[in-house]
């Protein structure tokens, strides 16, 4: 069975607002594979606090961050079901602006289907197995808006 996990209200509201009032601030280019616009950033003593939340609500494993970034999407167009396993093995999406809809959220396949849909909630947070579950975001299938999200890839140690 999938092995999500969810947390809402994740940041304090101070967190969440330094987040958000930065978002206006970062230069966000086109990814690679043209599907969303990112902005890639390297831990550090300023932001240690993130990760150290981010591993206390969620893991106690000996995982190392492989990647982080905050990404910009508006993918209208399709569904694009994948798996993230190039050099990671979990992933920690925190929704951070955007409509609050269940198409704005990401959805998750077992047994090939899609199964589960976790809706576009604000400073909700998601940790699961991307490299060996398949998900994506939701967009394409019905009414969405421009979201953004900070993402953080783990890989096991």
């Amino acid at each position: 069975m999938l092995d999500i996990q969810i947390k809402d209200n994740f940041f304090t509201q101070k967190e969440y607002d330094i987040l958000i009032n930065n978002l206006d601030k970062i230069n966000f280019t086109l990814a690679d594979n043209g599907e969303f616009h990112s902005h890639a950033f390297q831990p550090n003593k300023k932001n240690k606090w993130l990760f150290d939340k981010i591993k206390s609500s969620f893991f106690k494993k000996n995982l190392e961050i492989y990647k982080c970034r905050f990404d910009m999407r508006h993918n209208k167009t399709r569904v694009l079901p994948h798996l993230d396993k190039e050099h990671n093995d979990y992933n920690c999406i925190i929704y951070l602006k955007g409509n609050e809809l269940i198409y704005n959220g990401t959805g998750f396949y077992y047994n090939n289907s899609l199964h589960t849909y976790v809706g576009f909630v604000k400073n909700r947070a998601l940790f699961f197995n991307g490299a060996k579950v398949y998900h994506t975001d939701l967009q394409g299938l019905g009414e969405s808006s421009i979201r953004y999200t900070l993402n953080v890839f783990y890989k096991q140690c």
